[in-house]
Formats: C-alpha cells, sequence, structure tokens
C-alpha cells in the first residue's frame, strides 16, 4: 500500500510507539514497504563548549541509539522493512527532513502526549501536518 513510511517516535514517551509503529507495519507490509523509525534529539552541542559537557552529550546519543534499537527489534516487522534512524535538532525539521530524504508516501505519527489533554493535536504533530511533504496520519 505505501512504500515508505517514516514513524516519528519520542523515546520518553511510549504512548509515541506502541500504537503508531504497528500501525505503520500493517501499512507497508502489503507492497514489502519501508517503515523508518524517527527519533529527534534537541541539538544542544551549540550551548556547550566544554569537552566534558561533549562526551556527555556523546553518551546520550549512544543511549538513544540503543533504545531505539530496542524499539524496533521488539515490534513484529511482518513483510515489512523496518529502519531506525537517530536525529538531532528541531523536531518538526527533522521529521520533515527524514520524510522529504526518504521519499516518504506518508508519515504515522500519535496526536500528543496523553497529559496534554487540552490540545486536540500536539504542536509538533499540528507543524508537521501542515509542512509534510506527504499524507500525515495522525493516531489518537
Amino acid at each position: 500500500m505505501f512504500g515508505s513510511i517514516v514513524v516519528p517516535i519520542d523515546l520518553t514517551a511510549p504512548s509515541s510507539w506502541r500504537y503508531a509503529l504497528p500501525k505503520a507495519i500493517e501499512l507497508a507490509a502489503p507492497g514489502n514497504g519501508k517503515v523508518a523509525v524517527v527519533a529527534v534529539l534537541p541539538e544542544l552541542r551549540l550551548l556547550f563548549e566544554s569537552v566534558e559537557a561533549t562526551a556527555e552529550l556523546d553518551r546520550v546519543a549512544e543511549r538513544a541509539r540503543r533504545q531505539l534499537a530496542e524499539i524496533v527489534a521488539a515490534a513484529d516487522h511482518g513483510a515489512a522493512d523496518v529502519q531506525q534512524e537517530l536525529r538531532s535538532g528541531s523536531i518538526t525539521h527533522e521529521i520533515i527532513g527524514a520524510a522529504k530524504a526518504r521519499g516518504a508516501d506518508l508519515i504515522v505519527m500519535t496526536s500528543r502526549r496523553p497529559e496534554m489533554r487540552d490540545y486536540p493535536i500536539g504542536a509538533n504533530a499540528a507543524q508537521v501536518v501542515r509542512h509534510a511533504p506527504c499524507s500525515v496520519l495522525v493516531l489518537r
């Protein structure tokens, strides 16, 4: 059905991938599509100049890579090719960049964190919907 799907996740919020990743795999499987699970770390390196801070940021990135790998490994891939990508920078900009770089047909993401019940759609999801180069499926 879809050849390339991007699933942006928040490594600190399991609700961002528990439903979105299986749904993306389900949508990609009929055509043996690719699913890219993308996590974005804020770009903090510019704020810190010390060697110790840079080393700590490298450790944070390595922990994030391991956590992302665990999430992808735990998913039932079915017939889909599930890949992972860790990016750094603005969340919205990096999600859209990943979709463009992969020629994505679809972005599948959750709408918001559960504790933000006052908003019908989260700020990042709203920005992605407005600026994405492809269709966006926002799940609740």
